[in-house]
C-alpha cells in the first residue's frame, strides 16, 4: 500500500477505536446512573448509599477517561494524512521491525491495512527513544532494539 493510503487507512482505524471507545464509555456511565438513580428500596439505606457511593467514584473515573478519549479524537484531526514525515513525530506512522506505531495519543493495538498498531504518546520511553530518528536508525528501550524501517 502507497504511503498516504496507508497512514489514512491508520489513522481511520484508530479514529473508529476510539469512537468505540467513547460510545463504550458513555454506555457504561448511563449504566451507572441508571443503577444510582434506581430503586431505593431494592436494599438497605447503608448498602445503597455504600453502593452509591462507589457508582458515583466509578462514574467520575470514566468520565474522566472518556474526556481524554473526545480529545484524542481532536487531536487525531488535526493530523494530515497528506502530510508524510521522516522523522518520528507527532502525527507519524511509524514501522519497526518490533512494532508499527502511531504517535500521538495512546491507544491500545489495532488493525490497519493488513497490520497491527499500537497508538504511543509522544511521552512514552519509545516514542522519545525514537523521536527524531529516520529510516534506518535505531533505539534501544528496556533491551530491545528498535530499527525503523518506515516512517509516514
Amino acid at each position: 500500500m502507497e504511503p498516504i493510503a496507508t497512514k489514512k487507512a491508520v489513522l481511520k482505524a484508530a479514529r473508529v477505536r476510539l469512537e468505540n471507545t467513547a460510545a463504550e464509555l458513555k454506555a457504561r456511565i448511563q449504566e451507572l446512573k441508571a443503577v444510582t438513580i434506581g430503586d431505593d428500596n431494592a436494599e438497605s439505606a447503608s448498602q445503597t448509599e455504600s453502593t452509591r457511593g462507589s457508582d458515583v467514584d466509578l462514574m467520575n473515573s470514566l468520565g474522566v477517561q472518556l474526556e481524554h478519549v473526545l480529545q484524542d479524537i481532536d487531536r487525531i484531526g488535526i493530523i494530515a494524512p497528506e502530510s508524510l514525515m521522516d522523522s518520528v513525530q507527532f502525527g507519524a506512522v511509524v514501522h519497526t521491525d518490533k512494532r508499527n506505531l502511531l504517535v500521538g495519543f495512546s491507544l491500545e493495538e489495532f488493525d490497519a491495512g493488513g497490520k497491527r498498531y499500537l497508538g504511543v504518546t509522544p511521552k512514552a520511553p519509545l516514542v522519545q527513544a525514537l523521536f527524531g530518528r529516520k529510516v534506518g536508525e535505531s533505539a534501544t528501550v528496556n533491551g530491545l532494539e528498535y530499527a525503523i524501517t518506515e516512517v509516514i
